[in-house]
């Protein structure tokens, strides 16, 4: 055979591959799905069980230490526009940020602002565990601080006053006529709103970003992160105390 015809087979063969290897175009013709339901019928297997055994004791017997205890009831029913729950856990967003924010920022916080909804469990009388935290705050929301104009926190405000339910705030003080949805008082820190300055706002990331309708977290001046998850707060607030105690102190009411 000619040796011209050698040197050309390696061409031939990268142009054959080259050919056979074009895509061809794939369309999904049918997608079929079934339902499987997870309950007691469905049989456990010994052996998965018996490896994660352990770690889920250990876990059981983390997440159940007594942290603290809880002198009464802590619901976010009490009233109207305020409740314990809301109050408990806006003091402990502020008092556990308030070091951080300030070392690290050299900036003190105005007042929180978190929802009433966001808070999915009672703390109820009796031992507080880490699994109290998880069943209050069971999502991976973390504390931020928003630095708004006025103009923004009158827009909270009326947020407030149009919402009419027991959002938890601390540092914030408000009096609403309950007819017209008027401020009738309106204190941060014992002082009135004043136009032209800025107020550094403790929320979560969650709300910053518009959830709940809060829109006025939008676009802040500047956001503040804390890397500290709303949760982890409330944990290490339950660890360094021995009973939790809050007041119904009316920061939030109607008009008398």
């Amino acid at each position: 055979m000619n040796t011209k015809f050698y040197k050309l087979l390696p061409g031939l063969f990268c142009l054959i591959s080259i050919c056979s290897c074009k895509q061809q175009s794939v369309s999904v013709h049918k997608i079929s799905a079934i339902q499987q339901k997870i309950d007691s019928t469905v049989i456990a297997d010994q052996a998965i069980d018996s490896f994660i055994a352990p770690f889920r004791d250990h876990l059981n017997k983390t997440l159940d230490a007594t942290l603290c205890i809880a002198a009464v009831d802590f619901t976010k029913h009490d009233r109207k526009l305020e409740s314990r729950l809301g109050n408990l856990t806006a003091d402990i967003s502020l008092h556990q940020v308030e070091p951080i924010f300030k070392k690290r920022y050299n900036k003190e916080i105005d007042f929180v602002l978190l929802n009433h909804g966001g808070l999915r469990a009672p703390i109820l009388k009796g031992p507080v565990t880490a699994r109290t935290a998880f069943e209050v705050m069971p999502f991976e929301n973390e504390l931020v601080v928003a630095e708004l104009s006025y103009e923004k926190v009158q827009q909270l405000v009326s947020y407030l006053t149009e919402k009419q339910q027991a959002h938890p705030v601390s540092n914030l003080q408000l009096s609403i006529v309950k007819q017209s949805k008027e401020v009738q008082k309106l204190t941060i820190n014992g002082e009135p709103l004043q136009k032209g300055k800025t107020y550094l706002v403790l929320t979560t990331d969650y709300l910053q970003q518009g959830g709940d309708s809060m829109n006025f977290f939008k676009d802040p001046i500047q956001l503040y992160k804390t890397d500290y998850k709303f949760r982890n707060a409330l944990i290490d607030y339950f660890k360094s105390i021995d009973t939790l105690k809050v007041q119904l102190d009316k920061r939030m009411r109607y008009a008398e």
